[in-house]
């Protein structure tokens, strides 16, 4: 059955981008043709109407099999940067969606000047998915979706087909959608796997990456597991996975995740004004592009949006000369620019020239080198790459050395560069800045293998200083000495004399500066990790927004993860997680001054690990004469990897040697004790008692399924409950929600899969929390592939009401990226979560409504506070507890 619906003039709807460049045409092919055209004349924004029309059927509901099928025509002008949307209502019942697009082909100049219809598709709960020009079709259901499109629950209300025409006919585009909605019982399939955040047993060193490439997801060839094998074969260590203004690719990853590649989840951000690399984002999470240059701030919101959740912001190819590629955000608020894409061509070498440029004007922003590969023809992955010096093959190790310049671009894996600065005793590689005076004089060393052919130069604030011709065998090596400030920086390019499809030379390797002595610093350089923030929430206020003290004399922690729980006696724990992946446990009493923080040890240990300063006295005993009454303790954890430490005559600490976790959560119990659950990072999850008056028992495993002695978890968060269970909330390694119950005699339950929202049989996401009622209820928080957040209770009883979505700030639901809850001794709950736009925002729920999120104020004179996650506890005097992790 099929209706036609004539389009009439409203405000424009969703938004839509188009792929880089029209017509799948790549940007080297542009280059050949040499079309030097500039984006810019492209930039005003050309409103289009909204199609939309009614498809519920008359008659009641369909039986299942039923197809429904209505056509959407319209039009859209002359123009580059503008919107169209089709909206359509999908009533119950529905349980699969598909949408045809076709169009009206012009080519003005083919493969750039030509019209292209890009779509996308947002559901009532936001968006479900992206595909560009690539695609002519697609559909959506609860058990699959096409590449690019997120399946979940087919939700009744209004949809809408993101249209983006891209116009070059003067006379306009005629343009038609058909939506067809099929009726049956809903469809369920399989929550997303994680990705690890890092690749254990690899230390400090030297990582090759790409991270910049395209699957099936977006408008790529491969698939994400050819893409894996593809960087394997090219000696690469780490990948970043960037599909076109979609998150579809980060909740498809199966049983192919890789365990020895580190895959870093990411979008290419898609905008008419140029491209941008959004890295290190939770899987699920989506980057809006619909904004423009003239949207003043918008951009920079975006930024720090990424930054707060520990990502990174890249420039894309940005003097790409192709409508929509090339960059008109500036580069202050950008972590570094992509000067080398894919093979050599002339724009990458316009891009060098402007970054040489803003190093001599003192702007320090890093470059990087990506492939961008699609899948076409010398679309190799890995070529050119990203070689990064790092503590750890890790996402935040390496994401950090990116950030910092601690990096050089090589064409392939078979290409090696080191730049090196001496002074005085001291040393100093790319990234990193030598302290030295301006009549100081600095020895610069070279060396470059894997070049043969090719002709290695040295260059500073001064220009060309030294260079040298590499033979056959593809070594070279060049040593210069120079003043040091008065030079400002080295840094060393290696050049094959051979004309590129559009250059007369092409690029092997590029390395960044090392500077002498401060160098210029635009924005503040990532520490790794980011700083905890606290503040109280009293009855008639919120105390000032304040950092919570550092470790020994550091003026803050800084960590990537925090939780707080309240205590029976008016003090509250705060568990931290710091960037290498240690564990610390501090103490706020109730006169508001703190304890110092103590590491905890790993599994196998009894407990807390000394302070630094202990361990630092006490590194030379061990189970010796010094203390007989170490050696049982010491043997007994010889085997699980640890070695003991304290003063002479005391107590000894047990300190598991490299004690890692990935995630970790703290709860309060009746009796005055806390329960603490941490997942190692290889995903087992383990749980130990902190007991009245602060001795902990040790990290246990926690029993898995079907008598399984380790259960493996993502995500974990956990409640203590009036009768002194505790409940935990896990997304297991299937991505499925579980809850366990542990009961006050310390024997566990069996793992239960928790059901979805909207009927679906899970609900999988990037984010949850628990909490206990007085009333020995719980209420669980999560965060849905959707994006969306969502509540519900589960009784005392063991009912569970089923997740519903609160409302937002000003819209239907509230999207987010981070959530905690907590109980409160009244009965109500309260929540926060950092939304879209960075803030963090406060809700109370009470039994029969909420109130409203509204944002928290950060530090005096900063606005709003921004975070990256949170976490919040209920105290018995009604008052309440909130941390935040927020940006260094």
């Amino acid at each position: 059955m099929c209706g036609n619906h004539s389009a009439h003039a409203e405000p424009h709807g969703c938004a839509a981008s188009h792929d880089d460049p029209p017509s799948g045409s790549r940007r080297r092919d542009i280059l050949r043709l040499g079309a030097l055209m500039a984006a810019g004349g492209f930039s005003a924004l050309v409103p289009v109407g909204t199609a939309h029309a009614q498809t519920t059927p008359g008659g009641g509901e369909p039986p299942p099999g039923t197809r429904v099928t209505t056509a959407y025509p319209g039009h859209s002008p002359f123009g580059f940067d503008q919107w169209a949307s089709v909206r359509f209502v999908v009533p119950a019942g529905v349980n699969r969606i598909s949408v045809t697009r076709t169009f009206d082909h012009y080519d003005g100049l083919p493969g750039i000047m030509s019209d292209v219809l890009d779509i996308g598709l947002f559901g009532p709960s936001g968006f479900r998915g992206w595909s560009g020009g690539a695609r002519d079709a697609f559909m959506v259901s609860g058990a699959d979706a096409t590449p690019g499109y997120l399946p979940g629950p087919i939700e009744p209300g209004t949809w809408s087909v993101a249209l983006g025409p891209v116009v070059f006919n003067p006379a306009g585009m005629n343009w038609r959608v058909e939506v067809t909605l099929e009726y049956g019982a809903p469809l369920t399939g399989k929550p997303f796997a994680a990705l690890p955040t890092s690749v254990p047993g690899r230390g400090e060193g030297w990582y090759r990456g790409d991270m910049h490439t395209h699957t099936l997801h977006s408008d790529g060839g491969r698939t994400l597991a050819q893409l894996v094998a593809e960087a394997r074969a090219g000696g690469l260590h780490f990948l970043g996975s960037t599909e076109h203004n979609t998150s579809a690719a980060g909740t498809s990853w199966a049983g192919n995740v890789p365990s020895d590649l580190l895959v870093i989840n990411g979008e290419e951000v898609t905008t008419r004004h140029g491209h941008w690399l959004a890295l290190g984002l939770p899987q699920g999470e989506w980057m809006d592009w619909r904004f423009a240059p003239k949207d003043s701030g918008v951009f920079a919101q975006r930024a720090n949006h990424v930054r707060d959740l520990g990502g990174l912001v890249v420039a894309a190819h940005p003097l790409t000369p192709a409508p929509g590629s090339f960059w008109e955000f500036g580069f202050r608020d950008v972590d570094a620019i992509e000067v080398w894409n894919g093979p050599w061509t002339l724009d990458d070498e316009a891009a060098v020239a402007m970054w040489a440029a803003m190093l001599f004007f003192g702007q320090r922003v890093p470059v990087v080198g990506n492939s961008d590969t699609h899948f076409a023809p010398g679309d190799a992955v890995g070529q050119p790459q990203t070689v990064v010096h790092a503590s750890a093959l890790s996402r935040d190790a390496i994401l950090d050395g990116v950030r910092r310049g601690r990096s050089y671009l090589a064409e392939s894996s078979g290409v090696t560069l080191t730049l090196t600065a001496r002074c005085g005793g001291r040393q100093a590689g790319p990234g990193d800045s030598l302290p030295v005076s301006f009549f100081d004089s600095v020895d610069v060393s070279v060396t470059v293998t894997g070049a043969p052919g090719s002709i290695l130069a040295l260059y500073t604030e001064w220009g060309l200083m030294l260079a040298t011709v590499i033979g056959a065998g593809g070594t070279g090596r060049l040593d210069w000495r120079g003043w040091g400030m008065g030079s400002v920086f080295a840094r060393a390019e290696v050049r094959r004399p051979k004309p590129g499809s559009s250059t007369l030379d092409q690029m092997v390797a590029l390395s960044n500066p090392v500077w002498f002595g401060p160098a210029p610093t635009p924005k503040p350089i990532y520490q790794g990790g980011q700083t905890f923030l606290h503040t109280l929430r009293r009855p008639d206020r919120w105390d000032e927004t304040r950092p919570l003290p550092g470790i020994e004399t550091a003026p803050a922690f800084t960590g990537t993860k925090a939780t707080v729980t309240g205590m029976t006696d008016g003090s509250a724990l705060v568990l931290g997680l710091k960037g290498d992946n240690s564990l610390w446990l501090n103490e706020r009493l109730r006169d508001g001054t703190w304890r110092q923080w103590q590491q905890l040890a790993g599994p196998g240990g009894p407990g807390l690990q000394a302070t630094t300063a202990d361990m630092a006295a006490a590194a030379a005993v061990r189970a010796t004469g010094a203390d007989k009454s170490a050696a049982p303790l010491v043997s007994a954890a010889a085997s699980a990897g640890v070695h003991a430490a304290g003063p002479a005559g005391s107590a000894v600490a047990i300190v598991q040697s490299g004690a890692a976790f990935r995630e970790a959560a703290i709860t309060g119990m009746p009796d005055g004790s806390s329960q603490i659950i941490a997942t190692g990072l290889d995903g087992t999850l383990y749980h130990q008692v902190r007991q009245v008056g602060g001795r902990l028992t040790g990290f246990m495993p926690v029993p898995g399924a079907n008598g399984s002695k380790t259960w493996a978890a993502v995500k974990a968060d956990l409640a203590g409950m009036p009768d002194g269970s505790a409940q935990i909330l896990t997304y297991g390694t299937d991505g499925r929600m579980y809850l366990n119950i542990r009961e006050r005699n310390g024997t566990w339950g069996e793992w239960t899969r928790v059901l979805g929202a909207h009927g679906a049989a899970d609900f999988a996401g990037p984010a949850l929390a628990i909490t206990g009622l007085p009333d020995g209820s719980s209420q669980l928080l999560g965060i849905g592939l959707d994006g969306q957040v969502y509540h519900q209770v589960r009784h005392a009883d063991g009912r569970f009401d089923g997740f519903r979505a609160p409302r937002g700030v000003t819209t239907p639901t509230m999207s987010a990226s981070a959530v905690d809850i907590a109980g409160m001794p009244d009965g109500t709950a309260q929540v926060v979560a950092v939304g879209a736009d960075g803030n963090v925002w406060h809700d109370i729920r009470y039994p029969t409504r909420w109130q409203g999120f509204f944002p928290l104020a950060g530090p005096a004179g900063a606005g709003r506070l921004r975070g990256g996650q949170v976490s919040i506890a209920g105290m018995a005097d009604g008052t309440s507890h909130v941390v935040v992790v927020t940006p260094s």
